[in-house]
């Protein structure tokens, strides 16, 4: 009886799915062949100096499965699970080959990385949450698989929450279970200094700690809590192996000539006005920024990053470019100076200060070149005369990207309005932790497409690679981290790795669920939305307006222009987030609406909806006005309302405005929207305020 009992078992064993994320690009199977079974009695044999990527297979499936397995050396074709290197068999670096029999399981790669990514898939195939210490099958057959891009990264940033060392290694972890091979590394901040500089002590001792810091989103008031941290060298070079055994490799980044205000706290001669400064203890951009007429200020950078390079062999440093003001230097004498001695000139594209940014930024490219290393920037470093070999990374949409790639340049592309991670996972705030705003569901990532179809071949092979990016304003701890992470990160690897032609949300998400068991496995907090949709009935009465035809004298802003007028009158309400779709965002120019209600019609009410959410810098309107006509030419003014403008003391959300009047009867209702200026309480005083309206209702 035990022996059939023992038989019974083995003919049900939980089976191995290859169906993984990011799902590999080749799987044949032998539907009718023998399963290797696996089980503690497995061993594992690494050949060509492989043994930390068996020791990762060990773990794994103890991990799993409850049981760890013996590693050994090489043998002559052992029975087992073997792992070894053959890049003669590949056409490109990190490449792998699985090969399952009844007795063996070959796993080959073209480098030590595609026989890690090799035992990813064997990792993610497993039946995580079966019953522990049972034996599983692995379906006979071959694996290939690939990646599309060479580079393939996460960003994190610690400047503005901290996040302690231990959990920044969970950081990489995550990573290498998606595929990732670059981890992007914001050391400095206005808000935090993160990294120990040994020539300038000050740095760590004064800038890597507030005192305060912000509280919500009204950029006035403050708690009066001492905050900060920071990573010695000895612990960054720890985590520099951690991550190159698990082949991710760490591009710090020195953000620079802007977003130093911390620096300039530590040692107040780097700036224009020589202070007093303090490390910044609300969010947003600084005017104050590196003195770039200061020569002691310009070695001060080389003597930072030649530190930062002596502790990371990253091939690639970052070194921002993004987000620098020019209003210091345009009143510094040693700016203006360097200016007039460096012959920079105002011309119709840029300014003579975007010159000198360039010279910063370039003369750093020279410093970072010098060590056999490349320089990354954000891509506003192509706004004046950018390094022949910098990379760019696109993050203020693709647009920079397919600039720098038509220039020669090599390309990372992170736009926000698909690759920024510290935005909503859902419509409804209500139901998530706090983050900057915006809305970012797994879909709307899975739908991104990193190659232009503008560019040509060959200016799409400077497309180098595809990175997500969380910066933590209002991300306090790792656990929010691991949320906002993921599953967008599914989403993201299946670019990555994939970047499928033909994308099936639907059977993503399958896959999708089997992930969610390591992460659940692993205890990864994470989002669910996608495993349990939410149905959004929110909608307006039918009125007039109701998907009548609709025009606009003025389109909003590219980004946010959806599906155009339509929105405006399709029934369906916009919820708080600016960017799900649902809301028109018009920028420097009013929202200027036109509705046939196609046969005249009698009205006294208009009725529209617009979004606050200061932080974005979106205000409600200053001004509204409705007018009626009978042919569409003549228009009469028959409403109008003034509307003061919201204060820090207002909240946000979605607030209906009312305009009524004396019963007319028209055809055509034309509906004027303005914006207001920002006022001085506000970071960007003296700029116009965003607005972004959804419904209109005609009553």
């Amino acid at each position: 009886m035990a022996v059939l009992f023992f038989t019974a078992c083995q003919s049900h064993l939980p089976e191995a799915n290859y169906n993984v994320i990011p799902q590999p690009k080749e799987v044949n199977l032998e539907e009718s062949a023998k399963a290797f079974t696996l089980s503690e009695t497995t061993e594992i044999y690494f050949a060509d100096g492989l043994q930390r990527e068996a020791e990762f297979l060990s773990e794994y499936i103890n991990d799993i499965l409850g049981y760890g397995l013996k590693v050994n050396e090489y043998q002559d074709q052992p029975d087992g699970i073997l792992l070894k290197l053959a890049p003669a068999d590949f056409d490109q670096a990190e490449a792998y080959e699985i090969t399952v029999n009844p007795k063996q399981i070959v796993v080959k790669g073209a480098d030590a990385a595609g026989v890690f990514y090799g035992v990813q898939t064997i990792r993610k195939s497993l039946p995580i949450g079966e019953l522990k210490t049972a034996n599983c099958q692995l379906p006979t057959g071959v694996i290939r698989d690939w990646p599309n891009f060479g580079y393939r990264g996460m960003h994190l940033d610690p400047c503005r929450h901290f996040m302690p060392l231990d959990s920044v290694k969970i950081y990489i972890d995550m990573l290498a279970l998606h595929n990732m091979n670059q981890f992007h590394f914001h050391l400095t901040e206005d808000q935090g200094w993160r990294i120990e500089i040994k020539k300038y002590p000050e740095l760590t001792k004064v800038g890597a700690y507030r005192n305060g810091t912000v509280i919500g989103r009204n950029g006035r008031i403050y708690d009066s809590i001492r905050y900060g941290g920071f990573f010695t060298q000895e612990e960054l070079r720890e985590l520099v192996q951690y991550a190159a055994e698990r082949h991710v490799n760490i591009i710090p980044e020195i953000d620079l000539p802007g977003h130093m205000q911390a620096a300039l706290a530590s040692y107040p001669w780097l700036g224009c006005t020589g202070g007093p400064y303090e490390v910044w203890k609300r969010w947003g951009v600084s005017d104050d920024v590196l003195c770039a007429g200061n020569e002691a200020t310009m070695q001060f950078v080389e003597d930072v990053l030649n530190e930062v390079m002596d502790i990371f062999p990253s091939p690639y440093i970052h070194i921002g470019g993004d987000e620098c003001p020019k209003v210091r230097w345009e009143k510094c004498p040693k700016c203006q100076k360097k200016i007039k001695e460096l012959g920079l000139k105002k011309d119709d594209r840029f300014s003579a200060e975007d010159y000198l940014q360039s010279y910063v930024m370039n003369r750093m490219a020279k410093v970072v070149e010098a060590r056999g290393r490349r320089v990354i920037g954000w891509d506003e470093i192509l706004e004046g005369n950018v390094s022949e070999t910098a990379i760019i990374m696109s993050w203020r949409g693709t647009e920079g990207g397919i600039e720098a790639a038509r220039k020669g340049h090599d390309v990372i592309m992170c736009p926000t309005s698909y690759l920024y991670f510290d935005y909503y996972q859902s419509e409804d705030p209500s139901t998530e932790p706090s983050c900057v705003g915006g809305y970012l569901p797994v879909s709307r990532v899975y739908e991104f497409k990193p190659l232009p179809s503008v560019l040509t071949e060959e200016q799409q092979k400077h497309i180098i690679g595809v990175q997500a990016n969380i910066w933590t304003e209002y991300i306090k701890s790792f656990w929010h981290v691991e949320y906002m992470a993921m599953p967008r990160m599914d989403a993201l690897t299946e670019i990555q790795w994939n970047n499928p032609k033909d994308r099936d949300f639907e059977a993503f998400v399958e896959r999708c669920r089997h992930q969610a068991k390591l992460y659940d496995l692993y205890h990864y907090n994470y989002a669910k939305q996608i495993f349990n949709p939410e149905v959004y009935t929110d909608t307006v009465p039918t009125n007039l307006a109701t998907r009548k035809p609709i025009f606009l004298r003025e389109q909003p802003n590219e980004q946010y222009a959806s599906k155009g007028a339509p929105i405006l009158n399709d029934g369906e309400k916009g919820r708080i987030a600016y960017n799900s779709g649902r809301w028109l965002g018009f920028w420097g120019q009013p929202l200027d609406a036109v509705i046939d209600l196609e046969q005249p019609a009698t009205m006294s009410n208009v009725r529209f909806r617009a979004l606050v959410n200061k932080g974005a810098w979106i205000y409600n309107p200053s001004h509204a006005s409705v007018l009626v006509s009978d042919d569409g030419e003549n228009f009469r003014e028959v409403a109008q309302l003034d509307i003061p403008i919201t204060t820090w003391v207002d909240k946000d959300g979605n607030f209906t405005y009312e305009l009524t009047f004396e019963q007319v009867k028209a055809r055509y209702v034309e509906v004027i929207v303005k914006d207001h200026m920002l006022p001085e309480d506000h970071d960007g005083y003296g700029h116009p305020a965003w607005i972004f309206v959804d419904e209109i209702e005609i009553n």
